[in-house]
């Protein structure tokens, strides 16, 4: 069992105790899921673009990507020196500008934009292959496209044709890149307390004046060009979230014939000092009278900016991921090469003084952990762009509807239990490394501290857990997302109930959701008696449903996999490696959503105020 976890590497028992960072995209994993478990081709075909998004186009599309993010952005990824304002600018560490620039001209910010702003017209799922692989190379140098593709659709979905015109093919080339401007000092996640102004001028721009805090990529030295999508708030408007109206607010303005103002529209006053992605600039940025456009219409910013956060959302669920997966790959890799006593069932390299680390079971547990998230993390993210391709494409209202409904669903327990899921296999690979784990420049203490921001920005867990169990759950307006979601996982553990090799944790994964689904009306129904009891309960629900999800994801790979097996189709071991790390999984992490069934159903009296304002 779990022997790919012990193949040698070329490096074993040369005497080294501590490497560098290495990074090479898994692209059979990838194709793995295309091709195998979510049927990618076939889906290709059912939404009409068969013809042209092909295996030929994807695996070109993921080799290309691959070379990218192997060879130009992952040499810029360990930290060597941070961001620096000057005199209101900033500036990028030595090289980042060209490394930036070499990304985004191989047409990566376009490749699900139309075609008629200088995008490529792939499906959403294309993007999001890519957009893995380049997030989990380089997480930092990742923030300044991804936000720029936020921003992207954000005009496409919601722009009048003459700002579309005007702004997206350069943010599609890249010369140009975007930014989410949101929270302010006084805000945190309460946007209600938003302050920026706008008023309406003559020629029926707007002015926009107040502060913005903790703006990734709002200054920077590597386009010619920021674009800020903007929250503000208009005079007489109602002072709730509902009052809002969003903005584009460029840097420098663009004038009639293409050429931008020499001063500046937007100034950064101070860039944030983080624990974590020293490499990707957070600023606070100054608005004062400056030129802004309205996008879509008054008093409907949050509606519209939702497309964005949503966007940005399950971006963040893939960094989940991302950091899972670089955790998992150098985790492997200096397990296999570390010598340390010897196994406790006896010496696996009696030839050598210790056995590799891998061979200690709270090692292994510590890899598989790692391996399990980012690949079921995959897994999950691959199928939500799926979802979306569908729901893009489709004319058929009521199947919108259903793809919109999952996705609403979903969002909240991919961007939360992924990004807790990272932290944790980052950590537990961590720990693998030992000391070494901990020093500055060996690069598994950096890979720690670049997850922990995931499970925070763009909403923090508890947000995700609030969104999931107040609006998509208990609420009667929540849509028919989760059940969907129920009937998805009942229809696989009913269907191999009865197989040999996966019948035990087909079983075990039905049992979950009939218990997931009965603890819905016991949620309810405590709710009602105590309205502090949701609250109280929300980050165990998310987290109980994220286990089930989790565990689905790989019932369904080890499904596949198990057949290739029988099939005598696993020559070298990777179909044996995904059951061994499904059964870790049914073993090993789906029992920890009992714990949190049991959590969420406690009384709410330790959240109650008199139980802990203690003089």
């Amino acid at each position: 069992m779990f022997r790919s976890l012990q193949r040698p590497s070329a490096l074993l028992f040369t005497g080294v105790s501590v490497r560098s960072l290495t990074y090479t995209t898994r692209t059979r994993d990838f194709r793995y899921l295309l091709e195998d478990v979510h049927g990618m081709y076939p889906h290709y075909e059912a939404i009409g673009v068969g013809d042209s998004v092909n295996k030929e186009l994807l695996d070109t599309v993921m080799e290309e990507a691959a070379k990218v993010a192997d060879k130009v952005s992952f040499p810029a990824y360990m930290e060597k020196e941070g961001c620096t304002l000057k005199d209101g600018n900033v500036i990028t560490p030595a090289g980042y500008k060209e490394t930036y620039r070499t990304v985004v001209e191989g047409g990566w910010n376009g490749l699900n934009v139309a075609t008629d702003y200088g995008g490529q017209g792939l499906p959403t799922s294309v993007y999001y292959i890519a957009k893995e692989m380049f997030t989990t190379a380089n997480y930092s140098l990742s923030s300044f496209p991804s936000l720029t593709c936020g921003a992207i659709e954000t005009l496409l979905h919601w722009g009048t044709e003459e700002l579309k015109q005007q702004y997206v093919p350069k943010l599609v080339t890249g010369e140009w890149s975007g930014t989410m401007c949101l929270t302010e000092a006084q805000c945190g996640t309460d946007l209600s307390q938003v302050k920026t102004r706008a008023e309406k001028n003559p020629d029926g721009t707007y002015k926009i004046n107040g502060n913005k805090i903790f703006i990734t990529a709002g200054e920077h030295d590597m386009t010619e060009n920021i674009i800020h999508i903007v929250l503000a708030r208009l005079p007489g408007s109602e002072a709730t979230t509902k009052g809002l109206s969003l903005f584009l607010v460029p840097r420098n303005v663009v004038g009639a014939d293409g050429t931008l103002s020499k001063e500046k529209n937007v100034k950064c006053i101070a860039i944030e000092d983080k624990m974590g992605i020293k490499l990707s600039v957070t600023c606070q940025l100054a608005f004062e009278d400056s030129v802004g456009y309205l996008i879509g219409k008054e008093s409907e910013g949050m509606k519209e900016m939702f497309t964005f956060m949503n966007n940005a959302r399950i971006g963040i669920a893939m960094q989940g991921a991302a950091h899972s997966e670089i955790a998992f790959q150098n985790a492997l890799q200096y397990a296999r090469e570390r010598g340390s006593m010897r196994a406790l069932s006896g010496a696996k390299c009696p030839e050598k003084p210790q056995d590799p680390i891998i061979y200690h079971p709270n090692v292994r547990h510590h890899v598989l952990f790692a391996k399990a998230v980012a690949e079921g993390g995959r897994a999950f993210v691959m199928e939500v762009g799926k979802m979306f391709d569908v729901m893009q494409t489709t004319q058929d209202k009521a199947l919108r509807k259903k793809m919109d409904d999952e996705i609403a669903f979903l969002t909240p327990i991919a961007k939360g239990c992924l990004t807790e899921w990272g932290l944790e296999a980052a950590i537990r690979c961590q720990q693998v490394w030992g000391g070494h784990g901990y020093i500055k420049g060996n690069g598994m203490e950096q890979i720690v501290r670049d997850a922990r921001i995931a499970t925070i920005y763009e909403g923090t867990t508890a947000i995700q857990a609030n969104d999931l169990i107040g609006r998509k759950v208990l609420s009667g307006k929540g849509g028919a997302g989760k059940d969907i979601f129920a009937a998805r996982v009942a229809e696989i553990s009913e269907r191999l109930s009865g197989d040999k090799v996966l019948g035990g944790y087909a079983k075990r994964l039905g049992a979950a959701i009939k218990e997931w689904q009965e603890s819905i009306p016991l949620l309810k129904k405590a709710s009602a008696a105590d309205a502090d009891s949701m609250g109280a309960a929300a980050e165990d629900f998310l987290m109980y449903s994220g286990y089930i999800a989790l565990s689905y994801y790989w019932l369904r790979m080890a499904e596949v996999s198990s057949k290739k097996i029988a099939a005598g189709e696993d020559a070298d071991g990777f179909h044996q490696a995904k059951v061994d790390t499904c059964s870790y999984v049914f073993e090993r992490v789906l029992p920890r959503a009992k714990t949190h069934y049991e959590v969420m159903l406690a009384p709410a009296s330790s959240a109650k105020h008199e139980a802990w304002d203690l003089n």
